[in-house]
């Protein structure tokens, strides 16, 4: 990963929060969002539903990527993206999984427990 110049992007790598945006509809949008959602909260890390200085990532819908969603998620969504803030469809999670392993292996050594993943 390359050197952070920018303090609110290094203060962002460091956060426990994952912003959750949109409203899943399909059932099986509804069972992903749910099932990441219990991740997070599982690995330790603080689901929040309004963008702040120190957001580690946001987990979207697929209407939300797709920008079929409301101006005000819209807005979440340019903020974050400004910020430098990774954007993740809630079915890539893969991309989830890598984007907060840093934060996560630092919360398993402060704790001295490993976590383990879903």
């Amino acid at each position: 990963m390359s050197p952070v110049s920018d303090i609110r992007t290094a203060r962002c790598r460091r956060s426990r929060r994952v912003l959750f945006v949109g409203n899943p509809t399909r059932h099986s949008d509804v069972s992903q969002w749910a099932m990441v959602r219990q991740w997070v909260v599982l690995q330790g890390l603080e689901p929040i539903r309004s963008f702040g200085d120190d957001v580690l990532c946001v987990i979207v819908t697929e209407d939300v990527l797709d920008g079929r969603c409301s101006s005000a998620e819209s807005l979440v969504v340019r903020q974050a993206r400004d910020n430098a803030v990774p954007c993740i469809s809630v079915h890539d999670t893969t991309t989830i999984w890598h984007t907060t392993a840093r934060v996560r292996a630092r919360m398993s050594l402060s704790n001295g427990t490993p976590r383990e993943g879903a």
